[in-house]
C-alpha cells in the first residue's frame, strides 16, 4: 500500500522566523533595513539582528552600503538549481488547466507540509476552486483537507488527522479514508443552503488577499472556508445510480509507493448523475496520473 510522508515533526518557532525573513526579502521589490523587516514581521530588533547576521554569513542575504538587505548570492544559486523544478511546476499547472477545461469547473493540486495543506497549483473555472485561493495558499491540515493523501498514510498520521475533527464527525471521516482506498477517490455534497455562505467566504478571502495587514484574519477565514465542503458521500452513495450533490471530488496522486499530493475539482452541482460522476472520476484520475509523471 502506498504511504504518504505525513508524520509531523514538532514545529520550531526560531526556524519559522528565519523562513519568514527569507520569504519577505524574496517577495519584496528592493532592499529592506533590519528595522523594516523586524517591524513587518513583528519581531524584536535584537532577534532580527541575530537572524540577519547568520543569513549574511551563509550568503543567503547580503547587506548593502545603505544598511538595507536583499537576497544574497547563495540564495540566487539555489534558485538557479531549482529552475528545472520550476519547469516541472509549469507542467503541473498545464495539466491542471487541462483538467479544469475538461470537467468545466475549478481544479486544485495540493500537498501536505507538516501541519498544513499547501495549494501547489490552481486552475480557474465556474466552481469555487480556486476562488479566494491561489498557489502558495496554506490551510490547516484538518478534516476534510488532505483526505486523499491521509488515506494512504500510516495509522499514526491518520489518527492524528482524525483527532483534528469534531468528535461527532470522526466516524464519517474514517469512512472517507476507507472510501478513498476502495474507490480511488472521495466526494462531498453541499446542500443548497450552504452555497451562499461558501461564496461569501471566498469573496472575503479574495478581498483580504491585497491587505497584508489582515493576513491573520485571511488565514482564519481560509481555515473556515476549508471546512465547508458538505457531508462526505459514502461508498454506497457513490456506487449508486442516483444523482448526488457534488461540491468537491478528490483523487490521490500515486507516485510509486508514495502519495504526496491530491487533485481536487469543485463542480458545486446540486445533482450529478452516475454517468457524469464517472466522467469526473475518469478525468481527475487521468490528470493525477499525468501529474505523477510530470512532477
Amino acid at each position: 500500500m502506498p504511504t504518504g510522508n505525513t508524520g509531523r515533526a514538532e514545529s520550531s518557532p526560531p526556524t519559522r522566523r528565519v523562513v519568514s525573513v527569507v520569504e519577505l526579502l524574496a517577495a519584496h521589490d528592493g532592499a529592506l533595513t533590519s528595522a523594516e523587516i523586524a517591524d513587518t514581521l513583528g519581531l524584536s530588533r535584537s532577534t532580527m539582528g541575530a537572524i540577519l547576521g547568520t543569513l549574511e554569513e551563509t550568503g543567503w542575504v547580503q547587506r548593502l552600503p545603505d544598511l538595507g538587505y536583499e537576497p544574497g548570492p547563495a540564495l540566487l544559486v539555489l534558485g538557479g538549481r531549482l529552475r528545472d523544478r520550476l519547469r516541472d511546476h509549469d507542467r503541473l499547472e498545464a495539466e491542471l488547466r487541462r483538467l479544469a477545461e475538461r470537467v468545466g469547473c475549478g481544479a486544485a493540486l495540493t500537498s501536505i507540509a507538516g501541519s498544513e495543506v499547501i495549494f501547489v497549483a490552481v486552475a480557474g473555472g465556474p466552481g469555487l476552486i480556486p476562488a479566494g485561493i491561489e498557489a502558495g495558499t496554506r490551510i490547516p491540515l484538518r478534516p476534510p483537507a488532505g483526505a486523499a493523501v491521509l488515506a494512504h498514510a500510516g495509522l499514526p498520521a491518520q489518527r492524528a488527522w482524525l483527532q483534528q475533527a469534531p468528535p461527532e464527525r470522526r466516524a464519517e471521516f474514517e469512512q472517507v479514508l476507507e472510501t478513498v482506498r476502495a474507490l480511488g477517490y472521495c466526494a462531498w455534497g453541499l446542500d443548497a443552503a450552504s452555497l451562499p455562505t461558501l461564496r461569501v467566504l471566498a469573496e472575503v478571502v479574495d478581498h483580504l488577499s491585497d491587505r497584508p495587514a489582515d493576513k491573520a484574519l485571511r488565514e482564519r477565514v481560509l481555515a473556515l472556508l476549508a471546512t465547508i465542503g458538505g457531508a462526505a458521500h459514502s461508498r454506497a452513495d457513490l456506487d449508486s445510480d442516483r444523482a448526488l450533490p457534488i461540491s468537491y471530488l478528490t483523487v490521490p496522486v500515486l507516485d510509486g509507493d508514495r502519495v504526496a499530493m491530491e487533485v481536487q475539482i469543485g463542480p458545486l452541482s446540486a445533482a450529478v448523475g452516475a454517468a457524469e460522476r464517472a466522467e469526473y472520476v475518469r478525468e481527475t484520475v487521468s490528470a493525477a496520473r499525468r501529474i505523477a509523471t510530470a512532477g
